[in-house]
């Protein structure tokens, strides 16, 4: 679902608040707000170790490798 979103952000990417947006009716309901930011947060960190996502600033695209996601 996130690669998706990644990839129809193209080269521009994506910032984690949008990210947040798109996921935030599937994230667990019982967390806090800031919860859901810091595990949106974390899921791009993983990302980013994985080699499937690299940062740009602010923002997060997707790894040459898996932009035919």
């Amino acid at each position: 679902m996130v690669l998706q979103y990644f990839s129809n952000a193209g080269d521009e990417g994506a910032k984690r608040d949008s990210i947040y947006e798109y996921l935030k009716d599937v994230l667990p309901a019982h967390k806090t707000e800031e919860q859901q930011l810091r595990y949106v947060g974390r899921l791009l960190v993983e990302l980013n170790e994985e080699k499937l996502i690299d940062r740009i600033g602010l923002k997060w695209i997707l790894t040459d490798n898996n932009r035919s996601v």
